[in-house]
């Protein structure tokens, strides 16, 4: 989330009219993606304004939409795009928009012992619902996007002249071969960062930002998870992951070969990360946003070569 299309409090309330007047309105700063307002209505109802960037393809806002919807259906707390007059899709400024309802709850950054029980339980529910074959989006953020963003930091060299970028780069050529083929694929939220999971005191209250969702593995998703949310400061937190790992395999049950693969999939994960927050500090650079390290994923990939998660299993 992130402001980069700046529009009024009368465009916004235009698009609000028929279901109530503005009284606040304000840009969501937090996130490098799309542009987010936080409305507040008169009836004392919150919604979430998204007005789609760049990276967004308007044709793929369909399957966000029905894959959150299927979340929530099955138990999973998420925002819902509020139709207006049987449409959920709109423009504002040229911008193709949604309108989603309000998840109530904050982020934590370090996690206790209850939200990490909590956190297994939640995200094994919402792997458990992603197994839907009706739905499918291809995971464009691993080889698509590294293929893409290496191609533009050719035409960039003078830029882009970082030791750990060339370290990445050199194991890309590795590990671009080595996807498995033989892994189950689900449709999963691909982004669970500790800004994008919400709690109320010690339990999850919803999912946010759906918008990298993609069909693909569970022990990718999980593996950007780990990522996301067991290193502090560079150090591992391996107490709080094993808390979490018992609490999620209780209620899902990995694969001998999806863990055989999990430590291919965090350096994957890592890779992801690193590339586009060193693509976003050189080419996104508009807007009100607040960009991201992407040393931080360097540092969690040269982990992952020394160390192996899948041990834990």
């Amino acid at each position: 989330m992130a402001v980069y299309t700046q529009i009024s409090l009368s465009e916004a309330q235009e698009l609000f009219l028929p279901i109530g007047k503005i009284t606040n309105f304000e840009g969501i700063k937090e996130g490098v993606e799309n542009t987010n307002y936080l409305v507040h209505l008169n009836n004392e109802k919150k919604f979430i304004l998204t007005l789609f960037e760049k990276r967004t393809k308007e044709e793929d806002l369909p399957y966000f939409n029905n894959l959150m919807k299927l979340f929530h259906d099955n138990g999973v707390s998420c925002p819902l795009s509020l139709s207006l007059n049987n449409e959920n899709l709109f423009k504002v400024k040229g911008r193709s928009c949604c309108i989603y309802s309000f998840i109530e709850g904050k982020p934590v950054i370090r996690p206790n012992q209850a939200q990490l029980v909590s956190l297994g339980k939640s995200i094994a529910k919402l792997h458990q619902s992603g197994d839907n074959k009706e739905l499918f989006r291809e995971n464009m953020m691993l080889l698509p996007s590294w293929k893409l963003i290496t191609n533009q930091f050719l035409q960039k060299e003078s830029k882009i002249n970082l030791s750990e970028y060339k370290y990445i780069l050199s194991n890309i050529n590795k590990l671009s071969d080595g996807f498995p083929k033989n892994l189950r694929r689900i449709n999963i939220h691909a982004d669970l960062f500790k800004d994008n999971i919400f709690f109320i005191d010690n339990e999850v209250s919803g999912f946010i930002d759906f918008f990298f969702s993609c069909t693909d593995t569970v022990i990718y998703d999980l593996a950007t998870f780990v990522n996301a949310w067991f290193f502090f400061n560079n150090q591992f937190q391996e107490e709080d992951f094993k808390k979490f790992l018992r609490s999620y395999e209780k209620e899902y049950e990995l694969t001998i070969e999806e863990k055989n693969n999990f430590n291919f999939y965090l350096k994957v994960s890592a890779i992801r990360f690193f590339l586009t927050r060193i693509y976003d500090l050189n080419f996104n650079v508009e807007g009100n946003v607040k960009h991201k390290n992407p040393i931080e994923f360097f540092e969690i990939f040269k982990f992952h070569e020394k160390n192996n998660l899948q041990d834990f299993f």
